[in-house]
């Protein structure tokens, strides 16, 4: 496409990993904040820009026909997978991983961290297994950057670290633009001169999912040169996803001088227009994923467009092109923009990625496929993680395991009795041991169901949590059983949603329930609840899931999910708290056909706050695993006392019955071709006895008749006669 200087840029999230709820950049709080703050920025970023530019210009000249041709250098370095080098050198870069945190979900794991290095390493050198999905007008333009991302086994002065350090403060808000919570040279700024550095944080006041600079943004060393993201979109475990995962693939390639590829802006879909890379074509760019190739050719016809590029906001990233690899290169090499230094001999020994100095290990461990729940009588592998050293020597300690104690470094262990266990580990390497220990690790469960009749519940006898029901996440705003309102009765379970924290996950979990044996006894069973939700704006985007398990936890598979208008019960929206009336409850359906022949399931109900704020209270009630037509009759039937009297009569009779709980009514006389003679209804009905007249007002005829009481949907008959 044709060069244009980008003058002024601002990298932006990347919010397009279905997150349509974060803001796609922090463009213009940062911007500002940062001229504000430094008036020669501008001139660095031009500076920086055109030399910039006459270097790419060349070096791609070279790498482009050299690519073309097949032409590639041995590298001395050696390829991450061992595999011949296509640039002639692999550039090892330092990185560090701050963790902003209250010891709360944002205190990310080291596990998390590394697995968020290794995708970046697959990304830069061209290892990611979904290249191959790339369409067939970039197969040939697929770039491989040859960046290895290290962590740093030195700090800043010559102490052994992991490159991982925690930050226990207050300050998990970032503030876009500025130095953040951190200022000058203390311990939360690493010279990014010697390491890349990002931070993982709680929040960003601009509402983007992450953020950085081009080289040359700030002076060579200001502590300012990082990256920073939410701890969500760190790694494909943890609290990241594999949609969110290449969220720190594009803000490091902003770091390496990639704009986004329709050019300076940061709103996608607006206009066409370029980043000066010459392989990507002119786009406007994407939040969503083209059906095919032909449905990208907006800006050109018949020009298929770069929206799988890792610098496009589209879900569905998964390359850079040649172009953007050399121009990192470039940037990397070049002696302008404080990047050049990092992969340096000298750095590298500086911060340990060569010949390091022995270091006492710093223990830490795993499970398997990080499994932690187990049914009783099942078994957990785990395995050895430790950092900065070899590991020599394992022992381990397994309270309720068999066996209670290891020296293998992935021993396999089994649980027999329910309950929730610590594990600890001792790691010995030349340089000395290392203890980790996680208490509270390991939770089994008993292999037998808790309940293995039907259920209503509605939470008017029981008191959550408790030992069948409890709560995860929980905190100041968690699910909590209400007292005050109901579907039925007084009770039922709700989330004071409008004092939560965006974007705020709260998870109930239900006792383990044998459908299979419930299923025999009441076929075409169902799962229903009742559920009461008002949005506090109509954009706003709460979501409701349910989700089974049938190992115990181990594993969860989605069974329902609601979100935004389609889970709200009330059309209007308010910001004042939502307390639901009489008509404000709707019927919810789960999905557990996949379930019946299970005999150990669990449920968890899943709630996620809208992530901008913009959220209000939410209510259920009356969870019932059961059939539908017959599910009342255990709960009901044995205090229902209906009757009808006198029978038989001259016409005028009296039906009576008792509500256990609140309750939707209809009472109905009818004769025995079907014809409703009389009927009347009650939404709500109050738990009570209740005595209703019949037929005086209509001069019945001698015969037989059918009254029918119908509670919530089931019906019950009984036969009159008049005479």
């Amino acid at each position: 496409m044709k060069k244009t200087l980008i003058t002024l840029f601002f990298a932006g999230s990347l919010a397009a990993f279905s997150q349509k709820a974060v803001k796609l950049c922090g463009h213009g709080e940062a911007m500002e904040e940062l001229f504000r703050n430094d008036p020669l920025a501008k001139e660095r970023i031009e500076k920086a820009n055109a030399e910039l530019e006459k270097a790419d210009a060349e070096a791609f000249k070279k790498g482009y026909e050299n690519f073309r041709n097949g032409l590639f250098e041995n590298n001395t370095d050696g390829k991450l997978n061992g595999t011949q080098s296509t640039q002639g050198v692999v550039y090892n870069i330092p990185v560090v991983f701050h963790i902003l945190h209250q010891n709360g979900s944002e205190k990310i794991s080291p596990a998390q961290v590394k697995d968020a290095i290794d995708i970046l390493n697959r990304d830069y050198n061209k290892q990611n297994a979904d290249t191959a999905d790339v369409i067939s007008q970039f197969q040939n333009l697929i770039g491989d950057v040859e960046f290895n991302f290290v962590l740093a086994a030195k700090d800043p002065n010559g102490n052994c670290t992991n490159g991982i350090i925690y930050h226990e403060t207050a300050l998990t808000e970032w503030t876009s633009g500025t130095a953040g919570p951190y200022t000058g040279t203390g311990a939360g700024k690493w010279n990014p001169s010697k390491y890349l550095n990002i931070y993982s944080v709680n929040s960003i006041s601009s509402g983007a999912a992450g953020y950085t600079y081009l080289p040359g943004s700030w002076g060579t060393g200001s502590g300012n040169d990082c990256i920073i993201i939410l701890h969500g979109y760190i790694g494909a475990t943890g609290t990241g996803t594999i949609t969110r995962s290449r969220a720190l693939t594009h803000e490091v390639g902003h770091w390496f001088n990639l704009p986004h590829v329709w050019g300076g802006n940061n709103t996608p879909g607006t206009a066409c227009g370029n980043e000066g890379v010459s392989d990507t074509p002119v786009t406007k760019g994407y939040d969503y994923c083209p059906s095919s190739a032909s449905a990208s050719m907006i800006c050109n016809p018949g020009i298929a467009e770069n929206y799988q590029n890792y610098m496009d906001y589209s879900y569905c990233s998964n390359m850079f092109t040649v172009g953007q690899a050399t121009r990192m290169r470039t940037a990397i090499t070049s002696g302008t923009g404080g990047r050049s230094t990092l992969w340096s001999p000298t750095n590298l020994t500086f911060t340990g990625i060569i010949n390091p100095i022995p270091c006492a290990p710093v223990a830490f461990f795993t499970t398997v496929s990080n499994k932690k729940n187990v049914c009783s009588g099942g078994t957990i592998q785990f395995q050895d993680s430790t950092w900065n050293t070899t590991v020599t020597g394992w022992d381990w300690s397994f309270t309720g395991g068999t066996p209670s104690t290891s020296s293998d470094s992935m021993p396999i262990i089994t649980y027999n009795t329910p309950g929730v266990y610590p594990v600890s580990y001792t790691a010995t390497t030349a340089a000395g041991n290392g203890t980790h220990t996680k208490t509270g690790f390991i939770t089994v469960t008993s292999a037998t169901a808790t309940y293995q009749n039907a259920l209503v519940e509605g939470f008017e006898s029981i008191t959550v949590p408790n030992t069948d029901w409890s709560v995860d996440n929980a905190g100041a705003v968690d699910w909590t059983q209400d007292n005050t309102v109901g579907f039925s009765g007084t009770n039922c379970m709700k989330i004071n949603n409008i004092n939560n924290t965006d974007g705020a996950v709260e998870v109930l979990y239900t006792p383990s329930y044998n459908i299979s044996a419930i299923n025999t006894a009441n076929p075409t069973i169902t799962f229903t609840f009742k559920l009461a939700h008002q949005r506090a704006t109509t954009t706003a985007s709460e979501r409701l899931q349910v989700f089974s398990s049938s190992n115990c936890g181990y594993s969860w598979s989605q069974r329902y999910s609601k979100a935004g208008s389609a889970l709200a019960t009330v059309a209007a929206a308010s910001t004042s708290p939502f307390v639901p009336t009489t008509g404000q409850w709707r019927t919810e359906t789960v999905s557990i056909s996949a379930l019946l022949a299970q005999q150990n399931v669990w449920f968890k109900f899943v709630f996620t706050a809208d992530a901008a704020g913009n959220s209000n209270n939410i209510y259920i009630d009356d969870i019932n695993i059961s059939n539908n037509s017959v599910g009342l009759n255990d709960a009901l039937e044995s205090t229902l006392s209906y009757n009808v009297f006198p029978n038989p009569s001259n016409g005028n009779m009296n039906v009576s019955f008792s509500l256990d709980s609140k309750r939707n009514v209809k009472l109905e006389l009818v004769d025995l071709l079907g014809k409703t003679i009389e009927t009347a209804t009650s939404s709500n009905l109050q738990a009570g006895d209740y005595e209703f007249s019949f037929g005086k007002n209509n001069k019945l005829a001698s015969g037989i008749y059918i009254s029918k009481l119908t509670i919530d949907g089931k019906t019950y008959s009984q036969k009159v006669i008049v005479e």
